[in-house]
């Protein structure tokens, strides 16, 4: 058998979407987050963002001027081109995995496998440009409250007079990966569904 075919030898291999788990409330996935959990992910993508509110006055009045609205507009239609393939995803193979899962059953192994690594390093340059924006956040805030942290632990080497590394955004994601290798818990007693079904939601 060919290395480059389907067969169960070759690296573009399907995975059957019946042998993929699903998306169960009593498998591994079962959808727990909460109240709290979804306001505080939409802070944290919306208004604590780093780059949309921060970068984007400083860009606009040194470099590109009235240009940086047309970045904006062909950045909400490359958004919006992402969020119709995903709905594609979910609509094909109802199981949990995003692009990765979709790669793996129909367009083979090695294919899931390059798309798995993609993004892993997606979002660890994700988690690190946002942490380093995070970081100056609290360096002004205690500036403006008088606390002043030495220079050597505000940024990174070449990004200012007497920088040595970003001590700020290397806690945080440290302490990120430590929230994610502990893992999430289950539906806690008191929590109850916002709507009934085999994919019900947890609400405090």
């Amino acid at each position: 058998m060919s290395l480059f075919s389907t067969a169960p030898t070759g690296i573009f291999r399907r995975k059957p979407v019946d042998a993929i788990e699903p998306e169960t409330e009593g498998g591994q996935l079962a959808p727990v987050l909460g109240l709290w959990q979804l306001v505080a992910l939409g802070i944290g993508a919306i208004i604590i963002g780093a780059g949309i509110f921060a970068l984007a006055g400083a860009v606009a009045s040194t470099t590109a001027g009235p240009g940086v609205l047309f970045s904006f507009l062909i950045a909400g239609v490359v958004s919006l081109a992402a969020a119709l393939a995903y709905a594609e995803f979910t609509a094909l193979i109802p199981r949990a995995g995003t692009a990765y899962t979709y790669g793996y059953a129909v367009l083979g192994e090695i294919v899931g496998w390059f798309i798995g690594w993609d993004l892993l390093l997606e979002y660890t340059a994700i988690v690190a440009v946002v942490a380093i924006g995070v970081s100056g956040y609290v360096g002004n805030l205690l500036g403006q409250i008088g606390v002043h942290l030495p220079a050597w632990m505000l940024g990174a080497p070449g990004t200012g007079p007497g920088h040595a590394v970003d001590l700020v955004a290397m806690i945080l994601c440290l302490l990120i990966a430590f929230l994610l290798t502990r893992g999430g818990s289950g539906p806690q007693p008191g929590w109850k569904p916002c709507w009934s079904g085999s994919r019900s939601r947890w609400f405090w």
